[in-house]
């Protein structure tokens, strides 16, 4: 038969709550522990009245024990079990007048105690019966036993004498009442005379301040409409400016991206150019230098006995430097399209930028010279590229066209 005892090491399923004059929460049994301890000290901090520390143990801790190790059957599941402690706890706490240490009683308890422990005892019965739901009413017996303590304590009781003191004393309050009540309906009166005199002056005052809400309402709907006119003309006015300075704007920039065009292709076509004549000239220096006694050396590969360059190597020099030039050509028409380019949207910008400063004074231009600048503003955009000229055909054009006639 299983038990529940692993779950005197393991979390429960999910918390086990009570309520005992005092909400608690607890995740497992090491914080069921930690209350018994608190529970414990408590009672020895109110002097252990009672004997409620014993009860405690034996009614409550040792049960709990006793409940995790017990053999259950095979559907118990720890959900079932914490139903039963909660109920437990709960029930064993009212059945004997158990007072929990942060119940608004135990805190009261302790702090008397601390002031005054002879009354503790007394106190704690009180609470006892209370949780245990017993009610004293024995008024007698309590009045007796406070008529003995006064005469033990050398004081004559005479309820009699209090009883009719107490009859003059309601007399009193009676009368009073009335005056009082006398006194209030004169005030309700007084009091109902004003709220309708506030009540017509709130009329009025709504009255006046829905008028002026209605003028000031007019007003404020003429200077809208006034206003609303003004701003759809500014409206129209901006949009028209702004479109105009956009179009600045863009030819400014388009003018910025190809002056960094042709910095850079230029550069690219420049140092290819150097870097051309630079080998070439090294290329020359080496044939020179080269040796054509020695047979198995590069000279008697390159060159031939009476010292000519070999063919293949005419060949690869014109084949080589044929694609060179061609990729500088290639450059060099990139760096001159975009210098072309440059210029057209410098003229652009300046050109839009003059047409904004005469429509800036009014009645400067015509209609007609309206018609005369805009075309040329707003013309199609050349793409820049220059077109070939009518150069002798490179080495590999000639061999390519022979091939393909």
């Amino acid at each position: 038969m299983p038990n529940m005892n692993q779950y005197l090491k393991e979390d429960f399923s999910k918390n086990l709550s009570i309520d005992i004059g005092a909400k608690h929460s607890f995740k497992n049994y090491q914080k069921i522990n930690d209350w018994f301890e608190k529970e414990t000290k408590f009672h020895q901090e109110i002097g252990n009245p009672g004997n409620i520390s014993h009860t405690f143990t034996h009614q409550i801790k040792n049960q709990i024990n006793d409940k995790f190790n017990q053999n259950r059957n095979e559907n118990f599941t720890i959900d079932d079990l914490l139903v039963e402690l909660k109920t437990f706890i709960e029930t064993t706490f009212k059945t004997q007048g158990i007072l929990a240490s942060n119940s608004k009683e135990g805190k009261w308890l302790l702090k008397q105690h601390k002031s005054n422990t002879s009354l503790t005892l007394g106190s704690f019965a009180y609470f006892q019966n209370k949780i245990k739901g017993i009610n004293n009413n024995n008024t007698s017996q309590r009045d007796g036993e406070f008529s003995a303590y006064l005469f033990d304590n050398n004081i004559e009781p005479d309820f009699e004498s209090e009883k009719e003191q107490y009859n003059s004393f309601y007399s009193e309050i009676v009368e009073q009442k009335d005056e009082v009540l006398k006194e209030l309906l004169i005030i309700r009166e007084e009091n109902k005379i004003l709220n309708q005199t506030i009540k017509k002056q709130n009329t009025d005052w709504e009255n006046t301040f829905n008028s002026q809400k209605t003028e000031v309402a007019k007003k404020f709907d003429d200077e809208y409409t006034r206003h609303k006119s003004k701003m759809t003309e500014s409206e129209d006015f901006y949009e028209k400016k702004l479109a105009v300075k956009n179009a600045v704007t863009y030819w400014s920039k388009k003018a910025k991206s190809h002056q960094k065009n042709s910095f850079i292709f230029g550069g690219i076509a420049g140092l290819l150019m150097i870097i051309t004549v630079f080998t070439v000239f090294m290329l020359g220096k080496y044939i020179i230098g080269l040796d054509l006694t020695d047979k198995t050396g590069d000279g008697r590969k390159i060159l031939t006995e009476t010292g000519a360059l070999q063919l293949w190597v005419y060949g690869f020099f014109i084949i080589s430097m044929t694609i060179v030039l061609w990729f500088i050509r290639i450059l060099v028409k990139v760096f001159l399209s975009n210098l072309h380019l440059l210029s057209d949207a410098k003229e652009r910008e300046t050109m839009i930028q003059t047409y904004l400063a005469f429509e800036r004074e009014e009645k400067t231009l015509k209609d007609t010279d309206r018609d005369l600048i805009l075309p040329s503003i707003f013309r199609v955009s050349a793409n820049g590229f220059i077109k070939d000229d009518s150069s002798s055909n490179t080495p590999i054009s000639i061999i390519t066209k022979k091939f393909t006639e």
